[in-house]
């Protein structure tokens, strides 16, 4: 390393020289007649002190008393030698290191001190570390169905086969069941079923683009855990809802943060931190969040809304079993007085709006409807006036 001191030779030029100072990258060397060049240290080397030894021996010890030199008196009687012509060497071939190694400038340790005292400060990352939670302190939890084009398909969204994906974006591993529920009776065919862990996804069934028509709901059962201690979330079983309308809507299949391809994305369940920024579950708002212009109940028809806020004053301190009861007693009372009017009465048809959601209200109607009623028919209420949450039930 180059310093005040160093014995230096030009890399572009032939002689050496010994570093008096150093100021940026900027270099003043004396050479051997005594002036100091300014030289770039990129322009300068080292001379290493091997080499510096061979260049003394090739010149050999000078004779004591060499020609041109001369002992002088000074001012107080004592004696002085010359400093010798060749620059570096004194009289007897060696390195004078009070000529050649004395620094110019003295070094300020003061300013030293406060230099790297400063530059150590610089250094320093005096961010606070962010507090890290204990793993049973952790509590986010969603849970994500997504239909996503095959890939490589070459078709558009809307007319590709799909992969149904269940996507576990939380810190809980999720025990799941996927079923199809079967159109007669209260039962189900398992889809897919497993142990999906934390922050992950899942395959669960290609559809062929000929089978999302005959798709109409899901049963799924989510149970969530951890291997450590952890705070427990409720075991979630419901029903999902696929209309077969969504899955030739171009507009259905949006941007997601899972696939690089558009998907029909459903939210299945959500933690109470993650509830504003979740994405919504894709099916159309109920009624009371985005209006349909609904019928009014004719003298062939009936409409009853089941939903809470249409029965009930106010659901405050309600949990949602208390509200679910609430609308299948509405439902119960309605159907039921419809029914002992008979012939009495000219109606036809009634249309319960229960409103889209996890399917838990549809689901209990369905099972109502079988149980207590299996002679009367029921569908899907006009999409177009109803919404997709209605059930039309034929009562002739």
């Amino acid at each position: 390393m180059i310093k005040a001191g160093s014995r230096v030779k030009f890399v572009s030029d032939t002689g050496v020289g010994i570093v008096r100072s150093i100021k940026g990258n900027m270099a003043y060397v004396e050479v051997e007649d005594g002036f100091e060049i300014p030289a770039l240290i990129s322009d300068i080397v080292e001379v290493e002190i091997e080499a510096e030894n061979a260049a003394i021996v090739r010149i050999g010890p000078s004779d004591p008393k060499p020609s041109g030199s001369h002992a002088g008196t000074g001012a107080d009687g004592t004696q002085k030698k010359q400093k010798a012509t060749v620059r570096g060497l004194n009289n007897y071939g060696r390195v004078s290191l009070a000529d050649d190694y004395e620094d110019d400038e003295p070094i300020d340790l003061g300013k030293l001190r406060k230099s790297y005292t400063k530059t150590a400060e610089e250094q320093v990352d005096r961010t606070p570390a962010p507090v890290e939670k204990a793993p049973w302190e952790v509590t986010d939890y969603l849970v994500k169905m997504l239909f996503v084009p095959v890939p490589d398909s070459g078709k558009p969204a809307e007319n590709a086969d799909l992969e149904a994906w269940l996507v576990n974006d939380s810190s809980y591993t999720l025990f799941y069941n996927i079923a199809r529920r079967e159109q007669r009776g209260d039962f189900v065919r398992t889809i897919d079923s497993g142990t999906l862990a934390a922050d992950s996804k899942q395959k669960i069934k290609l559809y062929r683009r000929a089978e999302l028509a005959e798709i109409s709901t899901l049963h799924i059962s989510l149970l969530p855990y951890k291997p450590t201690a952890f705070v427990p979330r409720a075991v979630e079983a419901f029903d999902l809802e696929l209309h077969p309308l969504k899955f030739v809507r171009a507009s259905s299949f949006t941007d997601n943060d899972y696939f690089d391809a558009p998907a029909l994305e459903f939210t299945l369940a959500s933690s109470d931190e993650l509830a504003d920024t979740a994405a919504p579950v894709i099916p159309t708002p109920s009624p009371k969040a985005n209006p349909v212009p609904h019928k009014r109940s004719t003298k062939d028809e009936e409409v009853v809304d089941l939903h809470a806020d249409a029965i009930l004053d106010s659901t405050e301190n309600l949990t949602p079993g208390e509200i679910l009861q609430a609308q299948l007693a509405r439902f119960t009372v309605a159907l039921e007085g419809a029914v002992k009017s008979g012939s009495s009465v000219p109606l036809k048809r009634m249309v319960f709006i229960h409103g889209v959601g996890k399917g838990k209200l549809r689901y209990e109607i369905e099972k109502l409807l079988k149980r207590n009623y299996p002679k009367l028919r029921y569908q899907d209420a006009s999409f177009a006036e109803y919404g997709y949450g209605a059930v039309m039930v034929f009562l002739k």
